[in-house]
């Protein structure tokens, strides 16, 4: 017994001895991970990856809860966020998650190599572009040199610079109400080019035209402010709004509205137009020589729009013809009279059930998304075969539910074309973690246009002479107009989409 006693112990001394080597060899490893991860953390961190970061959680959790008009929202990227070293506790590890996390490292390593070398694109495509005059832009190929790319949110100035010693681009956006998503896609395209070629001596303030405002608001802030540039507004009614005291104070204005109605000298307008967009299209159906043409429009001011354009292009033209149906709220909605309108106007004979096809050898559909795809089926439903009858529409075509609606396969729609833009994606889905749009494309471009007029000691109509935006190779005239690049498309199966030759305007 004292023999098997004697074992026994023996064997839980050594068990004893196993596990508080094998404690100790744990506590060493933490501790060693822990240090290393200490070591990373207090590394520099990127400036512009910390302010990217606190921007995106600016938009998620405190996106402008202010009453005030001035939406320079009092929030500081660089002061909400702290920047203290890690202490041992504050570093929790699981090891069950390890293998998780394998290969994620050089993930990481491939994603911030391709954005590298996009905003290294952007930065040589700049530097090829003399009308920008990019030598101005302090432009540097090293990504990680972001300390003076800073974009303050709030009201209060670096104390350090006296605010009468800077440059302001004051922004006019809508952050609430029903265009407030616009109004953050198109902030988001500011801020990026600020991010990558801004300054402290350039400030960039945002006024929110999301409710309504008073002209003696705008004087008011315009007067405290001293701008030097007015970027926005998004809709035309605003636009109309602010632009009389913008132009007696001469100030250039670079507007996000489609509506050509407010350009004039010093007053320039980046949206699509529908009046573009009529023109690009018909004028390709006309070169085709496509010449009887019916024209289907909301009895809405939009429709209007589209039908005086289509009439007066159409019209221009011998030997053709127009006619137009102006369906209303009403007749859309119901059903079985929308049918029978469309019947007549087709000059569909139900009884022989043929189709005059020699009335219109193209038909143009204009209106909303709901609009199209109640349209287009009854088209088809009356044997208008798209592969006898070109269909046509503008830019609102360019959405899934259209590109992959059976009835409009082969139907032609215009489109604005690009340069440069996967760069740019790039950047922006590592930025922002979106998708780029329109709105994206003309507000970076807008952006990096602003920046650089302000490191110039020119008129803006000097300095506009020769300009191409780099992303939307928009041009400028003087008289407010913007020569962008149309291309018409073609709807294939499947939603794919191709350009019509000879069609680019």
């Amino acid at each position: 017994m004292t023999s098997l006693k004697i074992k026994y112990d023996f064997f839980l001394l050594l068990i004893l001895l196993i596990f508080v080597s094998s404690c100790n060899s744990t506590q060493n490893i933490k501790t060693k991970l822990i240090n290393q991860d200490i070591i990373s953390k207090n590394k520099k961190t990127s400036l512009n990856t910390i302010i990217k970061k606190n921007i995106s959680k600016v938009y998620q959790n405190n996106y402008l809860n202010t009453d005030t008009k001035v939406i320079k929202k009092n929030l500081d990227p660089l002061n909400t966020l702290k920047l203290n070293d890690l202490n041992s506790s504050d570093v929790i590890f699981e090891f069950r998650n390890e293998r998780l996390l394998e290969g994620r490292d050089d993930f990481n390593k491939k994603v911030n190599e391709k954005t590298n070398t996009a905003l290294t694109a952007v930065f040589k495509m700049l530097k090829k572009n003399p009308s920008l005059e990019s030598k101005n832009l302090n432009l540097t190929d090293d990504l990680n040199d972001k300390s003076k790319h800073i974009i303050n949110y709030t009201l209060n100035f670096d104390k350090k610079l006296n605010v009468f010693d800077t440059k302001k681009i004051l922004i006019f956006l809508p952050f609430t109400g029903p265009y407030s998503k616009f109004g953050k896609k198109i902030r988001e395209g500011i801020d990026l080019s600020v991010l990558n070629f801004g300054s402290n001596e350039i400030k960039t303030i945002y006024f929110d035209t999301g409710t309504s405002f008073s002209i003696e608001e705008i004087k008011k802030i315009v007067k405290e402010i001293k701008p030097k540039l007015i970027l926005g507004p998004f809709t035309a009614s605003s636009a109309r709004k602010i632009k009389p005291y913008i132009i007696e104070k001469s100030i250039p204005m670079f507007a996000f509205t489609n509506n050509i109605g407010i350009i004039e000298k010093n007053v320039w307008s980046l949206g699509f137009s529908p009046e573009e967009q009529v023109d690009s299209v018909l004028s390709c159906a006309l070169s085709k020589n496509y010449k009887n043409f019916g024209v289907i429009v909301p009895d809405d001011l939009y429709g209007k729009v589209i039908l005086d354009r289509s009439s007066t292009i159409i019209n221009s033209k011998k030997n053709t013809s127009l006619q137009k149906l102006i369906l209303s709220t009403f007749e859309m909605s119901n059903k079985p009279n929308l049918a029978s309108i469309l019947q007549r106007f087709l000059a569909y004979n139900s009884k022989n059930k043929i189709s005059n096809f020699s009335k219109f050898d193209a038909i143009f559909i204009s209106g909303n998304k709901n609009f199209i795809l109640e349209i287009s089926p009854l088209l088809a439903y009356y044997d208008v075969d798209s592969s006898k009858v070109q269909i046509l529409g503008t830019e609102k075509f360019n959405i899934n539910e259209i590109k992959n609606e059976p009835s409009l396969e082969r139907s032609w729609f215009p489109i604005i074309l690009n340069k440069n833009r996967k760069d740019l994606n790039i950047l922006w889905k590592k930025t922002w973690n979106n998708e780029d749009d329109y709105f994206s494309r003309i507000s970076f471009d807008s952006g990096i246009l602003a920046i650089n007029f302000l490191k110039q000691k020119k008129s803006i109509n000097e300095y506009l002479k020769g300009i191409e935006g780099l992303v939307t190779g928009f041009k400028f005239k003087e008289n407010g107009f913007v020569k962008k690049s149309i291309s018409v498309m073609e709807i294939e199966k499947l939603g794919k989409i191709k350009k019509v030759k000879g069609c680019l305007s």
